[in-house]
């Protein structure tokens, strides 16, 4: 079955990566895109008319591609996302693209630098917004390894501020301090910073985009920073 991959960035490449076993995959991406070897670089209007249609954009730009997409889609295809935050992207959708197509929400909790060893045994979620094939989706995804994990859109965002989220506030902080461990370090810190390093790897607007469009992440930040100013004032009493 053919598959269409819009966005060809360091997640799109890598989706790719894996879909190509399975799938003939046809890409397109806002800049050019050189030739490829294993998969198809098309137009966007070639590939936002194959049968599967996998957005691997920035959650900011879902509500452009989307718009473009509309005129093109035909009854029956599948369009599914890969963004991070739920809720106001499968809302995007539902109400931009035409109600023949099916939509489903899909969040891999991994990527290209926690995977660099497989998916096997990585989760994933899914998000049902009108998707007929979610049962399909789910198998195919099992079938290559992955462990699904269906929830709704506004559970997923709740609980992705709490970690997601944070961790990347956290990273970013540390990361502002310019902080170079040395060989006195104990292993938990190390361990973290290390795992602060990878997440270095993803985009500023992957960033903003994870605190901006996820309405629970606000309050989460704001928590942190009251605790942390708490415990300051505490460790600064005589």
């Amino acid at each position: 079955m053919e598959i269409g991959i819009i966005g060809f960035g360091r997640f799109g490449r890598f989706a790719a990566e894996i879909l190509k076993n399975d799938f003939e995959v046809y890409v397109c991406d806002r800049k050019k895109v050189p030739r490829q070897r294993e998969v198809v670089v098309a137009s966007f209007d070639e590939v936002a008319r194959k049968p599967l249609l996998l957005l691997c954009v920035p959650i900011s730009e879902i509500q452009s591609v989307c718009r473009k997409l509309r005129p093109l889609l035909k009854e029956g295809q599948l369009v599914l996302d890969t963004c991070s935050v739920k809720e106001k992207p499968l809302e995007i959708m539902a109400q931009l693209l035409p109600r023949s197509v099916e939509i489903l929400g899909t969040h891999p909790l991994f990527g290209p630098d926690s995977a660099k060893s497989g998916i096997e045994g990585l989760r994933i979620v899914l998000c049902q917004r009108r998707c007929k094939k979610i049962r399909k989706v789910k198998e195919y995804l099992e079938q290559i390894g992955l462990k699904v994990i269906i929830t709704t859109a506004e559970r997923h965002d709740r609980e992705m501020a709490n970690s997601q989220a944070l961790f990347h506030f956290l990273a970013r902080g540390v990361a502002a301090m310019q902080i170079n461990l040395g060989s006195l370090s104990t292993p938990g810190p190390s361990r973290l910073f290390n795992e602060f390093s990878d997440v270095q790897n993803d985009s500023v607007q992957l960033f903003q985009d994870l605190h901006k469009m996820n309405r629970f992440a606000k309050g989460v930040r704001k928590k942190l920073i009251e605790n942390l100013i708490k415990i300051d004032a505490d460790l600064s009493q005589e």
